[in-house]
């Protein structure tokens, strides 16, 4: 019942995002309307538990996963929940797409940042959240943070299914150096 229930909540949500979408171009101002509905999703908590959405276990190299909740045929709007239960500090990178990442439960400390000679600076931060979320437009660098003991669910929403996204840049601190993320192929399907 509540599988039902969370595919028909999901479909109608990005079915307003979709209209929401319209032929426009996909500014600032378009990607808070899509926060604002996700952030309506997301107080669905019932429908979006650790439960039905485990993350990896403890023997396992990774600290989260991603579950495919929607995605176009034509690999448009593609909605993934994202599950944490361990540490997460991701590279600063951009996606090469617009993005949305919007809290179900727990926190996750997104740091945005500018290119610089020598790198990056950090510009600004925020903190996802339940009821708060983020965008982001193609060009943007932004890294992710989440503490270990804190377990984290969220949506994450992009123009582009994330398989499709190969030319994403990440800095390498260690090499100082932009390098190519390879595209993510290890997302798990859960729209059924």
């Amino acid at each position: 019942m509540a599988q039902e229930e969370r595919k028909s909540a999901i479909k109608e949500t990005v079915d307003k995002i979709r209209e929401a979408a319209g032929n426009r171009k996909i500014t600032k101002a378009v990607l808070y309307e899509f926060r604002k509905e996700l952030i309506g999703l997301a107080q669905r908590r019932e429908l979006f538990t650790i439960e039905d959405f485990p993350p990896p276990g403890p023997d396992s190299k990774r600290r989260s996963c991603l579950y495919r909740l929607s995605e176009d045929q034509d690999h448009g709007l593609a909605l993934y929940l994202n599950v944490a239960s361990g540490s997460v500090n991701a590279p600063p990178h951009n996606h090469t797409t617009w993005a949305v990442i919007v809290g179900i439960e727990g926190q996750e400390e997104n740091r945005f940042y500018k290119k610089v000679p020598d790198g990056v600076e950090q510009i600004a931060s925020h903190v996802v959240e339940p009821g708060t979320g983020v965008t982001m437009l193609p060009d943007e660098i932004h890294t992710i943070h989440i503490e270990a003991e804190k377990p984290v669910l969220n949506f994450h929403m992009y123009g582009l299914g994330l398989e499709q996204l190969d030319g994403r840049n990440f800095w390498n601190d260690n090499t100082k150096e932009w390098k190519v993320f390879p595209a993510h192929t290890d997302i798990r399907e859960a729209r059924n």
